[in-house]
């Protein structure tokens, strides 16, 4: 719903006065707007609450080039629904809860073969890829991992 849409409404409530309904949506508006603006918090029961928020300048970060930035103390409105508003939305069918879904892991269509290398195997295999050297094959990897294996035991 936009703002025409809601002055729509209330003139159909007001009984057709048109003007009326324009002035009374824009006055609630600009007292709202006024109200938060000088630092005072609007609270209508059982719908919810303005208010504002203030930040305090900053040390920021240019995503581009990763140079701090100084970011400026700003104010921003906010508005926190009240319970009434969030029972309404709940019997709505809106969810005010999340219950946690456990998820099922599907069963592997095909079991892998485990690779029998250690870890010091299978550095030392990256290790002589990068420097150039012949590609370590899985029975040499293994060879390599029972002879480390040896010298701890």
């Amino acid at each position: 719903m936009n703002k025409s849409e809601l002055v729509a409404r209330l003139t159909e409530r007001l009984g057709g006065d048109r003007a009326m309904a324009t002035a009374a949506v824009n006055g609630v508006l600009e007292e709202i707007q006024g109200s938060v603006a000088s630092g005072e918090r609007v609270s209508l029961t059982g719908f919810g609450t303005f208010d504002r928020r203030e930040r305090a300048a900053r040390m920021g970060r240019n995503p581009q080039t990763g140079a701090a930035i100084q970011l400026a103390a700003s104010v921003s409105p906010v508005f926190r629904p009240g319970t009434g508003f969030r029972s309404l939305l709940s019997q709505n069918g809106g969810s005010p809860t999340v219950e946690p879904v456990v998820a099922q892991a599907a069963p592997d269509p095909a079991p892998k073969k485990a690779k029998n290398r250690t870890k010091k195997a299978k550095k030392a295999a990256r290790a002589e890829s990068r420097a150039g050297g012949t590609k370590t094959t899985k029975k040499a990897a293994n060879k390599d991992a029972k002879k480390a294996a040896k010298k701890r035991g």
